[in-house]
């Protein structure tokens, strides 16, 4: 080392003695930073969290890991993925692992941890010096302690304002200006008054003058050392000396100032926009559960308008089929008994046709005798012929009036005719009521059941709460007959006993019938009863065991009310409405019953199993 160089080495101070490298606030701050770390670590790949997904459970794994899992359960045949922290299936895919939202706030916490922890390493660093290791003591005023790490380096950093031919060491470095300078240069271009007072000068250190002084932009060859908090930028001596400088008399901030207000502002302002982040996201997610569940209750609307439509389509079409079924019956009754009359008296003709045909042979033979003695011979066979002539003409007198009546008789043919036009106002008609308001029909009742506590034994029940089955058979109950046009309401729940799939098991009927039900008869499985039944989670119209597909069961409790009008000459009028919680009311039906329209007598019946039971309303 040369003679100049160890000339301006710094002499080294010792630091205040210390009972060891870290003070006790150091080690929890360790502690607490070891807890964190264990917190912000990826259960997959044991490092901290880099792009972390949030998966349904709310817990967060790396997005690379995400998708590795996923490839690889995709490539063995599997699906999904098992949570590494809760062990939670969830169903994911490709396509659903990008659409997962990101954990943004454990994302920024994450990147606060390694800036702390970059942060506390430099601070051990600088402070991880041996007990007996000196400072350097500056011997100026205005210097400051410089790292020991620089007092064995060769600080050969030449002065910045020297001749290139005659450079000499650089002494001095100006934090402010940052430009290294001889003592002579010092004395000459960097006098301690003026606005340059307050500059921090202190002892080089090798490499300083890496960092390049930035210059004035108005002033070119000026350092730009001085800050102007009001204009926001980095001014020279010149621009900001009384009565020259256009950033005279505006507020000036030292750079170090400056430079703590823009981190402090920079910071806050990253903050703010995280905490927007946050919020956009949460916003976004909610957004988006928003979306998704409009989707499904738009699909499931339309599934139950669909299944609506459906039934009015069908219930129409149906009353529209009975009427016509029942007038083209009436139209053959008609046709088929004048055609009768018409072929009797066709039949009647040809056997007296035949009559006269064999009379008429007769005198046949007789004419055809040649010889006077052969006909007067046979002579007394010519009474029966005369006396059969007569006979028939007396009958042939007797049949002219029905077959007059038969031919002038038009009245099968005019009601043939008007049956289109009849067809056509019963249909009117049967459209009618269809779309008939069958409340304002009906009074609302609560059914009364002679239901029996053991078979064989009839007990009088008033005004039932609540229907269940004995052991594990479906059991049905017939109220007592209906007076009036009626209207009843039933909830059928799940028996808390007997929980399990919707579509396995949980039988029940509501409907009518014109005999009473044997306790182990089904709703809407013979010829008198009609009603709405679920088997194998569908809601069903059955009668005769004839089932008609209504809509799929969604779930339990499930509301049927049942309207029975029986003041119609059409027949007896049989509407239901089906409702549930969610929904409301979900799907009306109605039919028009003619095949029992001669018959007065209605009960009420119903079949529950031992998986529901069926709660009436206590008042009505």
């Amino acid at each position: 080392m040369s003679t100049n160089s160890a000339a301006i080495r710094p002499k080294c101070i010792s630091p205040p003695p210390c009972q060891g490298r870290y003070s006790s606030s150091d080690m929890s701050l360790g502690d607490n930073t070891s807890s964190m770390e264990e917190e912000l670590t990826c259960p997959v790949c044991l490092e901290l969290y880099a792009d972390p997904l949030l998966l349904p459970c709310s817990h967060s794994i790396c997005k690379k890991c995400i998708q590795d899992i996923v490839d690889n359960r995709t490539k063995t045949g599997k699906e999904g993925l098992d949570c590494p922290s809760c062990r939670k299936t969830c169903a994911l895919d490709q396509e659903m692992v990008s659409k997962l939202p990101r954990n943004l706030a454990l994302e920024n916490v994450v990147f606060r941890f390694q800036e702390m922890q970059s942060q506390n390493l430099t601070l051990r660093r600088s402070l991880d010096l041996s007990v007996d290791t000196p400072l350097l003591n500056s011997p100026t005023s205005g210097d400051v302690l410089v790292i020991p790490e620089f007092c064995d380096m060769d600080l050969t950093e030449m002065c910045g304002l020297c001749e290139e031919n005659s450079q000499n060491v650089a002494e001095n470095f100006c934090e402010q200006c940052r430009v290294a300078y001889c003592r002579q240069c010092l004395q000459n271009f960097h006098p301690k008054r003026g606005p340059l007072v307050h500059h921090r000068i202190r002892k080089p250190a090798k490499g300083e003058t890496i960092d390049k002084p930035a210059f004035c932009v108005d002033h070119e060859t000026e350092v730009a050392a001085i800050f102007c908090d009001q204009c926001k930028s980095l001014v020279c001596h010149l621009c900001v000396c009384d009565g020259l400088g256009k950033h005279s008399h505006h507020k000036i901030l030292s750079l170090d100032t400056a430079w703590r207000q823009t981190k402090e502002t920079l910071s806050k302002t990253k903050e703010q926009l995280e905490m927007m982040v946050s919020t956009l996201s949460d916003q976004s997610l909610k957004m988006e559960e928003v979306s998704e569940d409009v989707e499904n209750i738009h699909k499931q609307a339309c599934q139950k308008i669909d299944i609506q439509y459906r039934r009015l389509v069908e219930d129409i079409t149906a009353c529209l089929k009975q009427h016509r079924s029942s007038l083209l019956n009436q139209l053959e009754r008609s046709k088929v008994k004048v055609t009768r009359r018409i072929q009797q008296q066709l039949d009647d003709n040809r056997q007296e046709s035949r009559k006269v045909e064999n009379l008429i042979e007769s005198c046949k033979k007789l004419l055809d005798e040649d010889h006077m003695k052969g006909l007067l011979g046979r002579a007394d066979e010519i009474g029966p012929i005369v006396q059969g002539a007569d006979d028939m003409s007396q009958l042939l007198e007797t049949s002219k009036q029905q077959y007059t009546d038969l031919v002038t008789d038009k009245t099968a043919q005019v009601d043939m005719k008007q049956a289109v036009l009849q067809f056509r106002n019963t249909s009117h008609a049967c459209l009618r009521i269809m779309i008939a308001d069958d409340v304002k029909k009906c009074q609302s009742i609560i059914p009364v059941i002679r239901s029996t506590t053991s078979p064989g034994k009839d007990v009088l029940r008033v005004q039932n709460k609540c229907l269940i089955t004995w052991g594990f058979n479906s059991t049905s109950f017939t109220a007592e007959a209906l007076k009036q046009n009626s209207l009843w309401s039933v909830t059928i729940e799940k028996n808390s006993a007997h929980l399990g799939d919707i579509k396995n098991g949980y039988l029940f009927g509501v409907g009518i019938s014109y005999d009473k039900l044997n306790f182990k008869d089904q709703v809407g499985l013979n010829s008198n009863s009609h009603g709405i039944i679920c088997s194998r989670g569908n809601l069903l119209y059955c009668h005769n065991s004839k089932m008609e597909h209504l809509m799929p069961l969604d779930n339990l409790p499930l509301s049927v009310t049942i309207y029975t009008v029986m003041d119609q000459s059409e027949g007896v009028i049989l509407a239901y409405t089906i409702t549930n919680s969610s929904w409301g009311d979900t799907l009306h039906g109605k039919k028009i019953i003619i095949d029992q329209s001669l018959k007065t007598i209605l009960y009420p019946v119903f079949t529950v199993s031992q998986r529901v039971k069926m709660q009436f309303p206590t008042y009505v």
